[in-house]
């Protein structure tokens, strides 16, 4: 039997990739931006049906930094840097159009759209 493979998050949502990217590269992070296109997707934080972390990292590779992307006064994504605040372990999604629900992620959250 053979193991799934964890699919990448650049590939369930390639949209809010380049959005971050481009956010991080404007923020003088490079390192970050890159490190984007390597994250996988290891699904949703699962406490509540509206819980809108994602994860892209075991819990325990978290860190407490966040970097938060907003646009004036909205939210729209805080990423959680991992301990080695080399990459992330999560993000909130809090205002971005997700669109739609990808075959890679039948569980997304209620709201996110």
């Amino acid at each position: 039997m053979s193991e799934i493979e964890t699919p990448l998050l650049a590939d369930v949502y390639p949209a809010l990739v380049s959005f971050l990217e481009a956010a991080l590269a404007a923020e003088g992070e490079s390192a970050l931006a890159q490190a984007l296109l390597r994250l996988p997707f290891h699904g949703w934080c699962g406490c509540s049906l509206t819980c809108t972390y994602l994860r892209t990292a075991p819990a325990t590779h978290a860190d407490n930094a966040w970097i938060h992307l907003d646009d004036e006064e909205e939210p729209r994504v805080w990423l959680q840097l991992d301990r080695d605040r080399t990459s992330f372990a999560g993000m909130e999604i809090c205002e971005f159009d997700l669109g739609p629900a990808p075959a890679l992620d039948p569980d997304r959250p209620a709201g996110l759209g």
